[in-house]
């Protein structure tokens, strides 16, 4: 899985998103609400870069285009959130991020540039689900479900195991 290039940005601009959800109103008038879903969706990362020479410029055209623009899914470095004690979105866990829109460069003088990358976060597919846990590691994040356990190992716990097998 590809990452984004690993430099410190200038500027970070970071929009949490919300939890997936549905609101209703009753008749009377009451709220009632329903979550969705179990990972926040429409996580938004801006983030600037001042002063890059020309190699440092390239690693993000050719990352960019080696993502086929939009299209691609990639993990951050952790240059992305360098200079935080606690980073607001796991590295590598459970959101794999997509550029949101093409890459903006510009000239800065001569042989420097600026470049905005605007980001997106999705969260990963199957999140709380392992298939074939056999394979299961351990040290990866807690997940609800393991299908096809096997021989996944007892930690961390699982709530739930479809066709254990083996699981501890």
């Amino acid at each position: 899985m590809s990452q984004l290039p690993p430099l410190v940005p200038s500027a970070r601009l970071y929009t949490p998103g919300d939890m997936p959800q549905s609101r209703f109103q009753s008749m009377a008038g009451i709220d009632a609400s329903f979550r969705r879903g179990g990972e926040f969706v429409g996580q938004r990362l801006v983030l600037s870069y001042n002063n890059l020479n020309e190699t440092q410029f390239n690693l993000f055209a050719a990352h960019y285009t080696g993502q086929n623009g939009t299209f691609g899914r990639f993990f951050l470095s952790p240059e992305t959130w360098s200079g935080l004690a606690t980073r607001p979105v796991p590295l590598n866990s459970d959101y794999l991020w997509r550029y949101n829109s093409p890459l903006v460069a510009s000239h800065a003088s001569c042989g420097r540039f600026n470049v905005e990358v605007e980001l997106r976060a999705e969260p990963i597919d199957l999140a709380d689900v392992v298939i074939d846990g056999s394979v299961a590691n351990p040290s990866n994040p807690v997940r609800i479900y393991i299908v096809d356990g096997l021989t996944a190992a007892a930690t961390p716990t699982r709530e739930l195991v479809i066709f254990g097998g083996g699981a501890a």
